[in-house]
């Protein structure tokens, strides 16, 4: 194994909790500046926007700057942000510094995940960035539940937290990263002709999709836990480890499917299980009272939380053969699909919590499962090689150009 893809995955693991330990601490978050949880929701969804719109412009501003300097200095700025927020005083303020966080994370994550692809053979794409990534689902077994168990003893805690282990990972890289990494010079405008081509158009509207069904139910994942199952305090703290676990599992075995069978036929498999795992959470939450739902939601959750990591990996190596000639900019674009994807799921869940009821968040997010997949199999048709007519009674998926 490739030690600098460890380092790499330390920085995502800093991130993966910086970006998503909100998810746990709404309601303290809530309580302490006087506004709703609908409305701190709204920190997530102003990190996503900021990452989104910020990742492609900045990745090409810095492309031809040296990506060891490049992954540090985001690595940095991320850190000093925590800290500011640790401090703050009042919601706006929060706010920017949610901002300036997801400015540094959009620069980071494209670079370590191009980095990844640049250090192996194709044959071993999806496990590469499957470790990197899996940095990101560790945060979710480890980092975010630690802070939102530190957070009972007040909110600043949690940003503290990830402070120091944007400090760590930082300290890791400048001392084991070489430098002379791959660099990108695309320039902006080549990353919206990459873009434009009608598969890559195709794939990362999948992934806005899928990541929109799946925020819908995770940003408000706190307080739908405390209603439907009276999960609240350590114990939601446990529920996250149980859903981190999950994403651990899905995110290596989408790896490892999408180098064995393919990624388009592994992504099928996910968005299936991915939806259905959505509609299961509703269904429980609607039907079970809270001291029965208790023991299956997290289990639920659990499954829920592996399908919609596992199809990261399949994803990128989509991506990555899609767009040999612009790897970079084809995983720069899907991460920022994915954040747009984070900032719709916010604002859908959002809404659902304001004219509905929470039970229904997780068929909303069924819902776009449903579109992300339809967008697929519509990729998979586009991308199908054309066949004698004696063969047109067999069914089968393309395999993956490479």
């Amino acid at each position: 194994m490739d030690t600098r893809l460890i380092w790499l995955a330390g920085g995502a693991f800093a991130i993966g909790t910086g970006s998503l330990v909100i998810t746990g601490i709404l309601p303290n978050l809530a309580s302490a500046f006087g506004v709703t949880v609908d409305t701190a929701g709204l920190l997530i969804s102003i990190f996503a926007l900021a990452y989104a719109i910020g990742s492609p412009i900045l990745s090409t501003l810095l492309g031809d700057v040296d990506r060891r300097a490049v992954l540090a200095g985001a690595l940095t700025v991320f850190t000093l942000a925590n800290l500011l927020a640790a401090f703050t005083s009042d919601f706006t303020s929060l706010m920017v510094a949610r901002i300036v966080m997801a400015l540094a994370s959009g620069v980071f994550m494209p670079a370590a995940n191009a980095v990844a692809v640049a250090l192996v053979a194709p044959e071993r794409r999806g496990r590469a960035i499957a470790l990197v990534t899996g940095g990101m689902t560790v945060s979710l077994i480890l980092g975010v539940p630690l802070g939102t168990a530190v957070a009972a003893y007040g909110w600043h805690f949690a940003f503290l937290v990830v402070a120091l282990f944007g400090a760590l990972a930082l300290l890791g890289l400048l001392f084991q990263l070489p430098a002379g990494l791959p660099r990108s010079t695309n320039t902006l405008s080549e990353r919206l002709q990459v873009a434009r081509r009608g598969d890559v158009l195709l794939a990362l509207g999948t992934t806005a999709l899928w990541t929109t069904g799946a925020f819908t139910l995770y940003t408000y994942i706190a307080p739908f836990l405390a209603t439907h199952a009276g999960i609240t305090g350590h114990w939601l703290s446990a529920a996250l480890v149980v859903t981190g676990i999950g994403s651990a599992i899905g995110n290596q075995w989408g790896g490892i499917a999408a180098d064995r069978i393919g990624p388009e036929r592994a992504l099928t498999f996910v968005l299936i299980l991915l939806a259905s795992a959505l509609a299961a959470a509703s269904t429980v939450a609607v039907t079970l009272p809270p001291e029965t739902a208790i023991f299956i939601l997290p289990l639920v959750l659990m499954v829920w939380s592996g399908a919609g990591w596992a199809g990261h990996p399949a994803q990128m190596s989509r991506l990555a053969a899609m767009a040999p000639d612009a790897a970079v900019v084809a995983l720069s674009l899907n991460a920022s699909a994915l954040y747009f994807g984070i900032a719709a799921g916010s604002a859908l869940g959002q809404q659902t919590l304001r004219l509905g009821s929470s039970w229904q968040l997780g068929f909303v997010g069924a819902l776009c499962e449903i579109g992300a997949l339809a967008l697929l199999l519509v990729s998979i048709r586009r991308r199908r090689p054309a066949r004698p007519a004696a063969e047109i009674d067999e069914i089968s998926i393309a395999p993956p150009v490479r």
